[in-house]
């Protein structure tokens, strides 16, 4: 069994992919690391759409503009996984998030560079690729070998995180700049 916690650790969020085509034998091995994710009382309630022409790509990536300029990039990946579900129900975000992470790591382990997009003008979305009126979509993962290698980023010890037996935890005091953080997060993902 290969070093899952090594390809945990040095996974990245790519932005930047070289012009490679990624290979159908990958895309099938990325689709079925996600297919076996763990869902609430085994519903799978996933569906994915491979966008790989380029078009497609480009008038996704339009969506992003004056919305969410950070994701245009989007439109220069290889290729992007949408993640959505056709009905819904308390858990489908989770389990759509558990099915991305065993994607993204599936795609990590193969040598590929992924980033996840929570922030996305879904209507649009919807409409470019003919997804259903009652189609939600829970997010998208950009796909392709990777042209930059970003730094680790800082994690909290272990210490901070976790408490056993009791909820022993206290919240250490958070700077001005980490509640700033926290602030503006929760507002541009607030979903209505």
């Amino acid at each position: 069994m290969s070093d899952l916690l090594g390809i945990i650790k040095s996974r990245r969020s790519i932005r930047k992919y070289q012009e490679k085509e990624v290979p159908d034998e990958a895309i099938t091995k990325i689709l079925e690391a996600a297919r076996w994710a763990p869902s609430a009382v085994n519903n799978q309630p996933w569906r994915f759409v491979v966008v790989r022409d380029k078009k497609l790509k480009e008038e996704i990536g339009r969506t992003f503009e004056g919305f969410s300029a950070i994701n245009r990039f989007v439109k220069s990946a290889p290729l992007i996984f949408v993640i959505y579900v056709e009905s819904f129900h308390r858990w489908v975000e989770l389990d759509c998030g558990m099915a991305s992470q065993n994607l993204m790591l599936e795609a990590h382990s193969l040598g590929l560079g992924t980033c996840f997009i929570g922030a996305y003008n879904e209507k649009a979305i919807k409409n470019i690729l003919g997804l259903s009126e009652k189609a939600r979509i829970v997010g998208l993962v950009t796909c392709g070998f990777p042209d930059e290698q970003p730094s680790q980023k800082a994690r909290y010890p272990l210490e901070r995180l976790v408490s056993y037996d009791r909820d022993s935890y206290k919240t250490p005091g958070r700077s001005f700049l980490e509640k700033l953080k926290l602030d503006l997060a929760s507002l541009l993902f607030k979903r209505k």
